[in-house]
């Protein structure tokens, strides 16, 4: 079974919440079944708030609909995120569609597909949204950032903590819509872990506070129950307004357990 729970505001600055996010859960033989999302909206006014919002119900829809269909004809896992991967992109080519009529919007987008009937975990991943797994001892990034500041990390140009504090870090390089074609979007294929803690955010989430003030505040040991994980991503939320964080902020955590 899983316990999950989120937190999302629109911060000390924004009057819109251009963040978005989805949970799911379903059974398929007696197996449960999990599918988290979280996409942050780019744009100026209601753009990217229609961008995140619109790329949520695409991606609720293919769970609900597509994703059982897929099961039950005995697909594979790479059958299933090619599934995925075409209806994000056709989703991407509405959302160009109303950039062309004058709206610029786009979103970046996270999603993790945990399915204990294919004993599978789908990653799925664009822009700066990301994917943590959380350790009782450690914090691990699943994701990479489609950004300019993480690739000059990745280059070695700049280190994570200048990166952390960047002018550029909310200039992103790959995203969902935009008025951008012929997108290429990151994807993994792992096992079920139930030691860890699986969070997914926007860059809001995780600008003004560690990894260790996350991993100690989410680790699986201390959050047996949804309440206990809601309390700590609201401390950790209300850490980042503290310290003055000015973009929305979301976050999304859920653990696997082994108990019934």
């Amino acid at each position: 079974m899983y316990i999950y729970s989120f937190a999302t505001t629109e911060g000390i600055v924004k009057k819109i919440n251009q963040d978005a996010l989805l949970i799911k859960t379903a059974e398929y033989k007696g197996c449960d079944i999990i599918f988290a999302v979280v996409c942050d909206g780019i744009g100026g006014l209601s753009g990217g708030e229609n961008a995140s919002s619109c790329v949520i119900q695409v991606a609720s829809d293919w769970f609900e609909h597509v994703y059982p269909s897929l099961l039950q004809s005995q697909s594979n896992i790479l059958d299933i995120r090619q599934s995925l991967d075409d209806h994000l992109h056709r989703i991407n080519d509405a959302i160009n569609r109303g950039c062309t009529h004058g709206m610029e919007m786009g979103t970046t987008y996270t999603s993790v597909l945990i399915d204990h009937y294919l004993d599978t975990v789908l990653v799925a991943h664009v822009g700066d949204t990301r994917l943590y797994k959380i350790y009782d001892d450690r914090i691990e990034t699943v994701t990479s950032d489609h950004s300019i500041v993480a690739e000059e990390v990745r280059r070695g140009i700049i280190t994570e903590e200048e990166a952390r504090f960047d002018s550029r870090s909310n200039q992103i390089t790959n995203c969902i819509g935009a008025g951008e074609t012929g997108r290429m979007y990151d994807f993994s294929i792992q096992k079920p872990d139930i030691e860890c803690m699986y969070m997914l955010c926007s860059d809001g989430f995780r600008k003004m506070i560690s990894g260790e003030e996350i991993q100690k505040r989410l680790a699986p040991s201390e959050n047996k129950n949804s309440a206990s994980i809601k309390k700590n991503l609201e401390y950790l939320m209300e850490l980042n307004m503290e310290r003055k964080e000015k973009d929305n902020i979301t976050a999304l955590a859920l653990r696997v357990s082994a108990e019934e």
